[in-house]
């Protein structure tokens, strides 16, 4: 049985729906993209299951780095698509194959981050065997968005007022 895909879509610019409520500087697809790098190399302010990132090797469009998810280490390869999308690969994850974070437009053409998630055979074998498994991943990977576009939302807000300072 192949994998199959899942994403999740979030509008990168507040609208109110923000966990703090605060309102925050509106980014730009330029600024969403500075963000996603930062995030792919220090993933721990963004993405609270992460505990810790350590870059391994860089190559020609990417990087390896170890990260502990959940108190278990995950290697990942990264690949990245400059402007466009970055994708963390998860070699030999019996769960995920790869997870990929893409700049884009919500459904009303709005700035937004798309997550998707390809899941090995294994976990998608799962998931059609017991719906569970399906409605926990839908919880920890829409919490996981809302955590990296809230952390997005506040980290552009603090550059653009340091910036405006300076």
């Amino acid at each position: 049985m192949s994998g199959i895909t899942v994403s999740w879509t979030r509008a990168v610019n507040s609208d109110g729906d923000s966990e703090s409520g605060a309102e925050s500087v509106p980014l730009d697809a330029r600024q969403l993209w500075a963000q996603l790098l930062q995030k792919a190399e220090n993933p721990v302010p963004y993405t609270p299951a992460i505990t810790r990132c350590t870059i391994l090797d860089r190559f020609p469009g990417g990087f390896t780095r170890e990260i502990v998810r959940d108190g278990r280490p995950v290697f990942q390869r990264i690949e990245i698509d400059p402007g466009q999308r970055i994708v963390y690969r998860q070699p030999g994850d019996p769960e995920v194959e790869f997870i990929t974070n893409e700049v884009g437009c919500d459904e009303d053409g709005r700035l937004a981050l798309t997550i998707s998630v390809r899941l090995a055979p294994a976990a998608t074998a799962k998931a059609f065997r017991e719906s569970r498994f399906l409605e926990a991943a839908d919880a920890y990977f829409t919490d996981a968005l809302h955590s990296a576009v809230d952390e997005i939302r506040a980290t552009a807000g603090h550059f653009t007022i340091l910036s405006a300072v300076a």
